[in-house]
């Protein structure tokens, strides 16, 4: 197993070496950190592993967020439009929420790449599961308008990847391409309590 630790200090310093000031400071429960493109914050009371597997899946949304702001923007846009106009799991609703998961998927394409970059291939599978859950539990928040409570949500998902019911896809590893950090709207890293 890796030292998660280390990663999490390596990650961390990747960052700030494009620019992006992380610190940590005690949110709410249900929050893990927030981001707005050029620093990040990450509450201490969520567990090191999972401080930095959203530290380097962020990282992976802001260098996304920085290549094309507004197209990325428009993602977010449509799907809070589609949720406030369409309450019920309509094609405009579930449109917006295949871009939302298309852009989740490539910030864990750039974040498995800076997983190898840094030496971390043992992370790798426990990064795919738990983003591969994460994202399953934002689209039945986005769907629905209800988040699932995180700890029973991934217990579940873990007892069904373990009995050969779940298989989580791997993510296929993309190079982050050299960025600028711009300043977006504050981006918050929700797990429901």
């Amino acid at each position: 197993m890796h030292d998660v630790d280390t990663l999490y200090k390596a990650i961390r310093a990747w960052a700030e070496n494009q620019g992006i000031a992380v610190s940590e400071k005690s949110l709410r429960s249900d929050l893990a950190g927030h981001f707005n493109g050029t620093s990040m914050t990450m509450n201490p009371s969520f567990s090191v592993e999972e401080r930095a597997y959203y530290l380097v899946h962020a990282l992976g949304s802001i260098a996304l967020w920085s290549k094309d702001k507004e197209q990325v923007q428009q993602i977010y846009d449509e799907l809070r439009d589609a949720k406030e106009t369409d309450s019920a799991a309509t094609d405009k609703l579930q449109r917006a929420i295949e871009k939302y998961r298309a852009f989740e998927i490539s910030s864990s394409e750039l974040a498995v790449w800076l997983l190898k970059s840094l030496g971390a291939n043992d992370a790798i599978h426990s990064y795919t599961n738990f983003m591969r859950a994460d994202l399953e539990s934002m689209t039945q928040f986005h769907r629905t308008g209800k988040a699932p409570k995180w700890q029973d949500f991934f217990s579940a998902w873990n007892r069904q990847v373990e009995t050969g019911q779940r298989h989580p896809a791997p993510f296929h590893s993309r190079p982050i391409p050299p960025f600028a950090p711009q300043l977006i709207e504050r981006q918050e890293i929700k797990q429901q309590q």
